[in-house]
């Protein structure tokens, strides 16, 4: 299995540890719903600066900080990728942090990009975008739990939504969602983005 090296972020909440972050813990109800890109950013920022476990507070008081300095969210909409991408190259330079994002528009070196990311210790900020152009249509993916058996399990569905890409086993990305720990099937996935969305905002933020 391909994965970051280190240890991804746990955030102590008073129900115990969570696997990265989750955009329900913002007390304003438009970020709960639309707050997953700054979850996304605050995430990958916090891993790459080292940091592998937090309280909740302490995170939400960087997540805050990211939302109303970086990554403007508008109520309703949320954000797309290259907002995304504009605000973590701005923190990038701010921070004198050695890194570029980049917002992919193309599907065919998706896997590659992913892997080569992982390999690099740098967590995979993933779009599931929004139907398209139909955005009024109700098509989503699902989301994955693991078994013990190695059976995977549906569990939630999803669109327009921002997601963290922490590992990938042959056709399965583990990612961070709402603070616990999910799989996609890149088969899915793509088929998702061919038939309901597109990949000009279905893809990947690219960082090196």
């Amino acid at each position: 299995m391909k994965k970051l090296k280190s240890s991804y972020l746990k955030v102590e909440t008073k129900d115990g540890a969570s696997y990265g972050g989750n955009q329900a813990w913002f007390p304003y109800k438009f970020l709960q719903k639309t707050g997953c890109g700054v979850i996304g950013a605050a995430d990958t920022l916090l891993h790459l600066s080292g940091k592998d476990e937090m309280a909740e507070e302490e995170y939400m008081e960087f997540a805050k900080m990211l939302w109303q300095k970086f990554l403007p969210v508008i109520p309703g909409f949320g954000m797309n990728g290259l907002t995304l991408m504009s605000g973590l190259n701005r923190y990038f330079k701010v921070n004198e942090m050695p890194y570029r994002a980049r917002w992919r528009i193309s599907g065919q070196k998706m896997v590659s990009r992913i892997d080569k990311m992982l390999a690099k210790d740098i967590p995979v900020i993933l779009a599931i975008g929004p139907n398209f152009p139909f955005v009024w249509r109700k098509e989503k993916l699902t989301f994955y739990t693991k078994m013990n058996d190695e059976k995977y399990i549906p569990a939630v569905k999803t669109k327009a939504h921002f997601v963290i890409v922490t590992g990938r086993e042959a056709s399965w990305l583990q990612i961070s969602s709402w603070g616990k720990e999910y799989y996609i099937d890149i088969r899915e996935y793509r088929r998702y983005v061919k038939r309901h969305s597109s990949f000009l905002v279905s893809n990947v933020i690219d960082i090196d």
